[in-house]
Parts: C-alpha cells; structure tokens; sequence
C-alpha cells in the first residue's frame, strides 16, 4: 500500500491535467457562464474545507489525540473530500467530461488509501478510534 500512497496524488493530479485537453473548446475554461460560476462556488467551498480542516488536524497532531473537531466532528477524511470538491469545482471551470470520468476511476484509490489511515488510526488509539467511526461518516456526513 506503500506504492498507493507514493502514486496516488501525483497519478490523480496528473490525470485531472491530461484530461483538460480532451474537450473540444476554443477557450481554457468553458464559454459556460453557469458552469463557471457553479465551479467558482464548489472550488471555493473545498478550499474552505481543505483550510479549516487542515488547521483542525495540526491542532489535533500537537497534542496526539484523534482530530474529532471543526469539519472532523462530521466526516473522518475532510481533507479528502475537499480535494474532490475543488477538483469537481475546477472540472466544471474546464467542463472536459474525461475529467469527471478520471476522478470516478480514482475513488476506489482514494477509499483504499483511506482504510490504510483508518487501520493507523485504530493502532495508535484503539477503542477511541472505533467509537469516533461509529459517530462518523468517511467522507459526507450521514451518507458515506
């Protein structure tokens, strides 16, 4: 799983990039007004997401507990969800359907990756971890 954790952001990034160029437009982003202002928001949600719960992990990873506030208290990978949330905002910026289908591919990578940090997590903190998984959802909260 080592290799996964190696490959999997650059092999994503570097796909969602390559994917860009697969539409048939005559601009760099969608003539699409809608479709722009739409992605605007959902970019700007996830950086929003990605800040706040990357500021509440530090806090989390100072004093060695499990990271269970701000975006925590919700879902178990924010960070994760974020990087889908901009990645989806940026998608409709670009609106190239093969960047939709890449990130559909890579979910089955990024749960996988998930699981890998989940299993850390139980070793680290043991029956804490279990109940934090019980009141959570991994990635949207009261749904997955």
């Amino acid at each position: 799983m080592k290799i996964l954790h190696a490959v999997l952001r650059p092999g994503f990034g570097i796909c969602l990039f390559l994917s860009q160029f697969t539409s048939n437009r005559n601009t760099f982003f969608t003539d699409n007004l809608y479709l722009i202002l739409f992605g605007v928001v959902i970019t700007i949600a996830g950086v929003s997401l990605l800040l706040a719960s990357s500021t509440h992990l530090g806090r989390a990873k100072e004093t060695g507990l499990i990271a269970t506030s701000g975006p925590f208290q919700y879902i178990r990978h924010p960070i994760y969800t974020s990087v889908y949330l901009i990645s989806i905002g940026i998608g409709f910026l670009f609106f190239a359907w093969i960047w939709f289908l890449v990130m559909v591919v890579f979910i089955p990578l990024w749960w996988l990756e998930s699981k890998e940090e989940e299993k850390e997590m139980l070793e680290k903190h043991g029956e804490k971890y279990v109940s934090y998984q019980e009141r959570t959802k991994m990635f949207i909260p009261g749904v997955v």
